[in-house]
């Protein structure tokens, strides 16, 4: 009986073994695409909070805990439309720290340069909610979670979006008005986990 006992612990103890070194490959497999990606500008101690602040991404494809580490290497939050089936996300981060998620059919690669798809931008920018009110005169509208949003009038295919408290704007842009209101104002688009 003990026999039978201490395989069954040593099992276990195998299987908690191989999900712990699944983990950290997963782990150190996105971190290597983080640093494969970045657009290292800078390496001296001086220049290292300019370069945070100026380091370009992408575009790249990527999903899961590449997204999300893509995503808190960015130093604000990232909002996106969460998954959507049929489609891949594409991550860029720009040199002002602008984020684009954008969402790419099977077979289009990433930079790909045409305004097909679905876009989410975030944009750091103080006091964004209070902004875009102000911007809005009365035609926002409420979205879940706290936030409004405005149609762009020149622009109806880009809705703009913020909510309280945080130093972001976004823009929800598809090529079809209607369905980048809708998505907007879905209750959808979240920060990347």
């Amino acid at each position: 009986m003990a026999t039978t006992d201490q395989t069954t612990n040593n099992d276990r103890g195998r299987k908690t073994l191989l999900g712990i070194v699944a983990v950290l490959a997963i782990l150190l497999v996105a971190g290597l695409v983080i640093w494969l990606v970045l657009d290292h500008t800078g390496s001296s101690s001086s220049s290292a909070t300019t370069t945070q602040l100026t380091s370009k991404v992408g575009p790249v494809v990527a999903s899961g805990a590449v997204l999300s580490a893509l995503a808190a290497n960015a130093k604000h939050d990232v909002y996106w439309a969460g998954t959507i089936a049929g489609n891949r996300t594409e991550f860029q981060k720009v040199s002002n720290g602008s984020v684009y998620v954008r969402y790419l059919p099977q077979g289009v690669t990433a930079g790909d340069p045409r305004g097909k798809w679905l876009v989410i931008a975030t944009y750091p920018f103080a006091n964004g909610y209070q902004a875009l009110k102000k911007v809005g005169q009365g035609k926002t509208v409420a979205i879940p979670g706290g936030g409004i949003a405005l149609v762009d009038s020149a622009h109806p295919q880009s809705v703009h979006f913020a909510f309280p408290g945080v130093d972001l704007q976004g823009e929800v842009y598809d090529p079809s008005p209607a369905k980048a209101l809708a998505v907007a104002t879905s209750g959808k688009v979240t920060k990347v986990p």
